[in-house]
């Protein structure tokens, strides 16, 4: 069976976090997963991540598709696909929904196309279950301490980050994989949330 868990929302939803929790809660329950991120995760895709996130030139959608895609290729063939493949439980911050929704839904460019580009970079790998972490976009920044002045998407307005979590939530209500999460829930509630759902899934 496939255990393939990704976590997705705007900046500053909290998936780190979530992450770093539920990873502790594997290594104190033994159980054998590997934590990943998008895009990185190899030194090839950290490359490409400085590229997407603060690039001085103005990228084009079409542009941030592509690079985000051929990082997600790399990272499914050489990291994803062969840990699955050893029955391990692969944790991903962020995969092809993201692509989705920031350079589909809210750069216009439609969703049809993301997903054939997508389906090429992955082999149509889809993930077992998604968590998608919901909270206003202007809470969420405050909490973290305001936005990243490097960050190419963070300081994008607020009516972009508001489209973001908007368009989340549509994909959240089309496809049954998503899980919700409210991640103004604490930590302790979002990480039993997150167990619970994964257990009854036989995930873990």
């Amino acid at each position: 069976m496939q255990k393939f868990i990704t976590f997705e929302g705007g900046e500053g939803s909290g998936k780190s976090t979530l992450i770093k929790n539920l990873a502790n809660y594997f290594d104190e329950n033994g159980v054998d997963y590997i934590a990943t991120r998008e895009p990185g995760g190899l030194d090839v895709c950290e490359k490409i991540r400085e590229i997407v996130k603060y690039s001085k030139e103005e990228l084009t959608p079409q542009t941030e598709l592509l690079l985000f895609s051929a990082s997600r290729a790399q990272l499914t063939h050489d990291v994803i696909l062969p840990a699955l493949k050893n029955g391990k439980v692969v944790i991903c911050d962020r995969y092809f929904d993201s692509t989705r929704v920031y350079q589909g839904y809210c750069a216009n460019i439609a969703d049809e196309v993301v997903m054939n580009i997508t389906n090429f970079a992955t082999n149509g790998l889809v993930p077992d279950v998604t968590f998608f972490l919901d909270i206003d976009p202007q809470f969420a920044f405050e909490r973290k301490g305001g936005k990243d002045k490097g960050d190419r998407i963070e300081n994008k307005d607020f009516s972009y980050h508001q489209n973001v979590r908007k368009s989340f939530k549509l994909l959240a209500q089309i496809d049954k994989r998503f899980v919700v999460l409210d991640a103004t829930k604490s930590e302790k509630d979002l990480l039993n949330q997150v167990v619970l759902v994964l257990k009854n899934k036989k995930i873990i």
